[in-house]
């Protein structure tokens, strides 16, 4: 792992960049963390949503809330061909980016994604400052479109954030992650907390209910709010967080 930048510190969270690489290619990243962490300390991966990257408003605060509350360190990466990596960005186009559409058209995605976030965690662990049994992703949206494969293929996940997706809707009929996530949904064994909104246009409620169904953990919950896919309450990411806190306490 190597770091792209000094470090930052806003009122005790220190943010620093940083990239892994693996098989050739360069994984950009940041980490937040305690100014001042007593001993390993626990780490939650967070998945960003699509068209996005990994410092975008949401998950910084949330980011931010995770270390300052909790003394829990969060670690997020740039998706391939977002960010830092590639050309992907918000756009006004209905019908999405183009390079966004074709990454999930692509026989590779989600293993490539899958070996990105383990060579993070991989990296991220051998510098000692973690505690490597207790480890959590939060990821909604395209964070659960690449988070269900990795959490199905990562034994070293202990609980995970999951929602804001499903089998069912404008966005669920774009590429491969539905019959990907039918055969990985069910090697999920950790505890999940699952979000829906009620009224969400790219993704229909009965198939968020059916992925959900479709999880194999026995400590599994859902939370379903009112409103569109973006307009998940604070309440709603307040509760994502404590749920991921009180399993990594």
């Amino acid at each position: 792992m190597d770091w792209n930048g000094p470090a930052e510190t806003s009122m005790g969270v220190w943010e620093r960049p940083f990239s892994v690489t693996r098989d050739g290619d360069t994984i950009p990243g940041i980490l937040w963390m305690p100014e001042e962490p007593i001993g390993p300390i626990p780490l939650v991966l967070m998945g960003h949503g699509g068209q996005s990257e990994k410092r975008n408003d949401n998950g910084l605060a949330l980011a931010r809330k995770f270390v300052r509350r909790h003394s829990i360190a969060v670690a997020a990466i740039d998706a391939i061909d977002h960010g830092d990596r590639g050309a992907i960005r918000v756009t006004e186009d209905p019908a999405g980016h183009p390079d966004y559409i074709a990454l999930w058209k692509r026989s590779d995605t989600f293993d490539r994604m899958n070996a990105d976030w383990s060579a993070t965690l991989d990296a991220l662990l051998a510098s000692g400052r973690f505690d490597a049994d207790r480890v959590a992703y939060w990821g909604l949206s395209m964070g659960t479109m690449l988070g269900v494969p990795f959490v199905a293929s990562e034994p070293r996940i202990s609980a995970a954030v999951l929602g804001l997706c499903g089998f069912a809707g404008k966005s669920a009929v774009r590429g491969r992650f539905g019959d990907r996530h039918r055969a990985d949904a069910p090697n999920i064994s950790c505890p999940v907390l699952f979000m829906v909104q009620w009224d969400d246009e790219r993704f229909d409620r009965d198939g968020a209910f059916e992925l959900f169904h479709a999880l194999g953990s026995q400590d599994k919950r859902l939370h379903a709010h009112p409103g569109l896919h973006a307009d998940l309450p604070a309440e709603g990411r307040d509760a994502t967080r404590e749920f991921l806190a009180r399993y990594l306490a």
